[in-house]
This record gives structure tokens, C-alpha cells and sequence, in this order.
């Protein structure tokens, strides 16, 4: 998963350079009045990789009859698509919104073993997800600069801030192994802490952003655990964390 992130920030940053040549003139310099204005409104696109960090509990060292003894997270890969809202503060800083919809058709979250006789096979616990971010973030920006001989044609943002989720599937009941039934121990709703960098190139018609932005759940996402289904009886807490890929094309 991480080396098709990879290339895909590389495919992106290779497109956004070869466009900078295209409509640029280095005679000229594009939406001059862009820095004036007290709102700008676009839409956003990407890809985001996601993974849960799991806290072993003491059911790991004793493991009661049914829990899971042997567990590993698995990546899952989403597809994003968002609105973006910018209200500037001055040339500098500004509020950022952007509500997006992250689709992956199931979501494998992790493997596990359980110390139950005759059932010693890795189990692939899946559930289904469709998630709405909510995030508000604070971006801090440099001024424009000179790049590629074009002149102020880029600058360079920091955003940080958080984020509120959404799981559309979180009441609907998860699989393992793809056939059986076992209820769902996701909640389906989080709160994060988020980083990013982006880069924004200001073309003639629009401003493209690619943007790299880094997810920590801060919320404990483990339901409280059912003596009928043990599995989650062996951990202390489960949290989600995301790395996102985004576009942002903006005016």
C-alpha cells in the first residue's frame, strides 16, 4: 500500500510541473488578486492509506478461552473525494475546511489467532466502511515565490487542526474470513489530531495543491467488549490512523 501511495504522489507532482509549463509565461503572473480575497471555495481528490494501532491488554500474557492471542492491523486503502472551504485571516494564516467522502467497499481491518482448540488459523476480521471526514484546520502559508522560471508562481503551507469521522457502516455487522458473521466492535464515530504539507501552484484559471497530511485518532474506538464475543477482550484499546494523498483545486 505505502509503495502505491508513493507512486502516486510521484504521478501527481509530475503532472502539476508539466501543467506549470504549459500555462505559464514567465512574462506573467496569475490571480494577482488571489491573496486579497476573504474566501475561496474548489474541491478536493485523492487517495488515503489507513491502519489501526492496537494496545495489547493482559489477555495477550493469559489469554482467556476465545480471545485473540496473535493480532496484526491491516492497511486499507481509501478513495477521497471533498469540498474545500478557505477563509482567510491575512496573507499568512487561514481556516480551512474540507468534508470529504472516503470510500473503500470493505475495510479488512486486522488478523488475529485465537487460543481456541482446533481453531488455530489466521482469521481476517473485515468490516464495512463508508466514512465522512469533518475536518477544521489552521493553515500557515509562506508568501509566494519564484519556481520552474515562472515568477510567484508557488508557495508552501503547514496545516494542523482536527478532524471529526463518521463510519456510515459502523452498525452494520462485520465478517471473518469473508463468511462468517461476527458483530461489530469498530465505533463508528472519532476524533483526530492532524499535520499536513501541501505545495500550491497558481495557474492561469486555478490553484492546485497537492498535499500530504498525517491522521493520530485520538478517541478509543473498541466497543465495550461482549462476553459472547471475546475477541477485543484481549485488547485495551484500539485507534485509528490515517495518511492522506490530496488535490485541492481551488477559484
Amino acid at each position: 500500500m505505502q509503495h502505491l501511495l508513493r507512486k502516486q504522489i510521484i504521478l501527481f507532482i509530475s503532472l502539476l510541473v508539466i501543467s506549470s509549463s504549459v500555462f505559464a509565461q514567465s512574462d506573467e503572473t496569475f490571480q494577482q488578486d488571489h491573496d486579497e480575497l476573504p474566501y475561496y471555495l474548489g474541491m478536493s481528490m485523492g487517495l488515503s492509506n489507513s491502519f489501526l494501532s492496537l494496545k495489547r491488554g493482559s489477555e495477550f500474557l493469559v489469554p482467556a478461552t476465545g480471545a485473540a492471542n496473535l493480532i496484526a492491523p491491516i492497511q486499507t486503502m481509501y478513495l477521497n473525494l471533498g469540498l474545500t472551504g478557505t477563509l482567510r485571516l491575512n496573507n499568512h494564516f487561514a481556516l480551512r475546511t474540507n468534508p470529504t467522502l472516503l470510500i473503500s467497499g470493505n475495510r479488512s481491518t486486522f488478523t488475529y489467532t485465537t487460543n481456541e482448540p482446533g481453531n488455530k488459523s489466521v482469521q481476517t476480521y473485515s468490516i464495512p466502511s463508508v466514512i465522512i471526514d469533518l475536518p477544521v484546520g489552521f493553515k500557515i502559508q509562506s508568501d509566494r515565490y519564484n519556481a520552474f522560471k515562472y515568477h510567484e508562481l508557488m508557495r508552501h503551507y503547514l496545516i494542523t487542526g482536527v478532524k471529526f469521522g463518521f463510519d456510515l457502516g459502523a452498525e452494520k455487522s462485520a465478517t471473518v474470513n469473508s463468511n462468517q458473521s461476527y458483530p461489530n466492535i469498530i465505533k463508528g464515530s472519532d476524533m483526530a489530531l492532524e499535520l499536513g504539507l501541501g505545495l500550491s501552484f497558481f495557474l492561469r484559471y486555478a490553484t492546485i495543491s497537492p498535499e500530504v497530511k498525517f491522521s493520530y485518532g485520538t478517541r478509543d474506538l473498541r466497543k465495550v467488549a461482549d462476553p459472547k464475543y471475546p475477541l477485543v477482550t484481549s485488547l485495551d484499546k484500539i485507534n485509528s490512523n490515517f495518511i492522506y494523498f490530496t488535490l485541492h483545486i481551488e477559484n
